[in-house]
């Protein structure tokens, strides 16, 4: 066994320097027993061993011994780690050596405490490390610079904008329900759905306008439809229909089945396709939402074979037949040395034009001329479909004038059946009269009324302020596209509490 001559500490004999202060080891004979140190022996104030008395160098360390009662205190160590093992002097001193002065004689390093395994372990090691490093070091230099390049952010990475609200009518196309093209050349790049998305986008100024013009008479209307066209190889578009809508409006249905008609798509030499666009009309995002989940619930339910809401067709233009070839009439043989006598072409005789027939009218043509006819009836419109049915929209003035126009279509001749989806001025009137009475009413002014005619609001009532009465016209207006023309609330304040 060995001890550390400093704090005691014992270790097994492989072990050479202390783990706590890095003293070296010495021999301690048997565990937990200390050997008694002979009397007058000298402590290195260094290392801590023991020297016998009269020497002058330590053995252990290396260190100029002083005599124990004169000997200075060990210098205070920086370090708590363990020290390396100091160099042991030969114990010879030269004159004139820092020996003499205190310092340490270097002397060779004969392996003493130290196992030769450990020896090259170390050595080894220090080996390793430096060819490692050099070939690190060879590796950096010998790599060429890699070149910075920015790279462009992708449209996975780019974050999306949060919807902005609209501030005006929406016209587009439904999110959660897909543009769809089918036929067999469907595929085609002149044909399939981008193309498609780009007659819409081009056509879409057309579709607002359209939509204009509907809210200009019904400032609530609102409609999801699935509008399909079929396109010819030339790229013309010969048919149009409104498949289905959450709300049938003629009217819109004709303008937008127009507009879309209209489109020219790039000619190839594929076959005929069809197009189903759904379209919503809508003043916010939040009813283009509601829109689209009701069209999408319309469509899962429509039959393939049933009609379409609005069809229509454009009519097949006919080619002036080309005029006959006139043939020349024979020249007569010229005699013998006489000149040849001129060629004369006859003219043909223009032949006398037929009598054009008078093409009958159509059902279409008898109802408008019919509805023209009457003052009352200016503003309602028709469209025709197979079978002598008849469908009216527009506006008149009240239910009499509705079920005015819905018997002059019924005494015209070929007609079957009318559908009317005409509306009323007073029933709109009637509806924005009650919106400006709730109003009203939650703002707590219940003893105000109001009569609502045409874009003209008269209210009529009492109210306890000024301000109450002001309060009126700002919610009346605010409520309705009205303006009052007329106010006869009157200020009746109330007693001393209020009441």
């Amino acid at each position: 066994m060995k001890s550390c001559p400093r704090c005691q500490r014992t270790y097994p004999d492989n072990e050479v320097f202390c783990e706590a202060d890095g003293t070296a080891l010495v021999s301690a004979g048997p565990a937990f027993t200390r050997k008694s140190e002979p009397e007058g022996s000298i402590e290195c104030p260094s290392c801590g061993g023991r020297a016998e008395p009269g020497e002058v160098i330590c053995n252990f360390c290396g260190t100029r011994l002083i005599p124990e009662e004169t000997a200075p205190p060990p210098p205070p160590r920086q370090s708590s780690l363990p020290r390396t093992e100091p160099a042991r002097p030969s114990g010879r001193l030269a004159s004139g050596s820092p020996m003499e002065t205190g310092g340490l004689l270097p002397e060779e390093d004969n392996g003493e405490g130290r196992s030769p395994l450990s020896i090259l372990m170390y050595v080894l090691a220090a080996v390793v490390a430096l060819i490692a490093g050099a070939w690190l070091a060879l590796r950096i230099s010998s790599k060429p610079t890699p070149e910075v390049t920015v790279a462009s952010p992708s449209a996975a990475a780019t974050p999306i904008a949060a919807p902005v609200a609209a501030s005006g009518p929406i016209v587009a196309l439904a999110g959660s329900i897909p543009l769809q093209v089918t036929g067999e050349s469907a595929s085609a790049p002149e044909r399939n759905t981008d193309a498609a998305r780009k007659i819409f986008d081009d056509r879409k100024s057309q579709l607002v306008d359209a939509y204009g013009h509907v809210l200009a008479s019904d400032s609530r209307a609102n409609d999801a439809m699935m509008v399909r066209i079929r396109i010819l190889p030339d790229g013309t578009v010969t048919s149009g229909e409104v498949r289905a809508s959450t709300s049938p409006n003629p009217s819109l249905d004709a303008e937008v089945v127009g507009a879309m008609m209209g489109a020219k798509f790039a000619p190839f030499s594929g076959g005929a396709v069809e197009a189903d666009y759904p379209v919503i009309f809508a003043h916010d995002n939040a009813e283009q939402l509601a829109l689209e989940s009701n069209l999408k619930n319309k469509l899962a339910s429509l039959s393939p074979t049933e009609a379409a809401e609005y069809a229509t067709a454009a009519s097949p233009s006919t080619a002036a037949s080309p005029a006959p070839p006139v043939a020349a009439a024979p020249s007569p043989a010229a005699a013998p040395g006489e000149a040849a006598p001129p060629v004369v072409v006859a003219k043909p005789k223009p032949k006398p034009r037929p009598k054009a027939t008078p093409r009958p009218p159509s059902l279409l043509e008898l109802v408008k001329e019919r509805l023209r006819s009457s003052p009352k009836l200016r503003r309602v419109n028709a469209y025709t479909s197979d079978g002598g049915v008849v469908t009216l929209f527009g506006k008149v003035f009240d239910d009499n004038d509705k079920a005015f126009a819905e018997r002059t279509v019924r005494s015209i001749p070929g007609v079957n059946q009318v559908i009317d989806t005409l509306t009323t001025d007073t029933a709109q009137w009637a509806e924005e009269q009650d919106r400006i009475t709730r109003q009203l009413q939650n703002a707590g002014l219940d003893k105000v009324t109001v009569k609502v005619i045409g874009a003209d609001a008269f209210l009529n009532g009492t109210v306890k302020t000024e301000l109450e009465k002001t309060r009126a016209v700002t919610i009346a207006e605010s409520a309705a596209p009205v303006t009052v023309r007329t106010n006869l609330i009157r200020v009746e304040p109330g007693n001393m509490f209020g009441f």
